[in-house]
């Protein structure tokens, strides 16, 4: 009897770590928040930049924005996220911003070339990036609250 009760508390004080050490990582909820944060900032710009698009500037107003939007996309890269499913939303913003970077110096160049039909084509994907966000937005947000 003493030996079952022996492994009996053994394997509850295991039990005990285990679950001390899988409490110890961050939350769902944190996750969620600091990947939530890097993107409302990219967002914030975006919104910035249509507001005050500053066509003074022409090209160089796109190049700068994709400046402002590089160290978002390193800032999402080094978050370290566990959740498998956080994981893939995290993956599916850098292919975002990386993307939407790529366009805007894509636009810039074709505006500075005077090529009509490359910088139709980068706004083209500029607004498909856009879609793409609110899609990325709705489900990660569905995802966190838990619905």
């Amino acid at each position: 009897m003493q030996h079952v009760v022996k492994k009996t508390f053994i394997l509850s004080a295991t039990t005990a770590i285990a679950l001390l050490f899988a409490s110890c990582g961050e939350s769902k909820v944190a996750q969620c928040n600091k990947i939530i944060k890097v993107a409302n900032q990219a967002s914030a710009l975006g919104q910035e930049f249509g507001k005050n698009p500053n066509p003074a500037k022409g090209s160089k107003s796109l190049t700068e924005l994709a400046s402002k939007i590089d160290p978002l996309t390193q800032e999402m890269k080094a978050l370290e996220i566990k959740d498998e499913k956080l994981q893939g939303f995290q993956g599916r913003f850098l292919t975002l911003y990386q993307g939407i970077t790529k366009e805007l110096k894509n636009a810039a160049t074709a505006i500075d070339k005077k090529n009509l039909p490359a910088a139709k084509n980068s706004l083209a994907s500029l607004q498909k990036s856009g879609q793409e966000e609110s899609s990325i937005v709705k489900e990660i947000n569905s995802y966190c609250s838990g619905s």
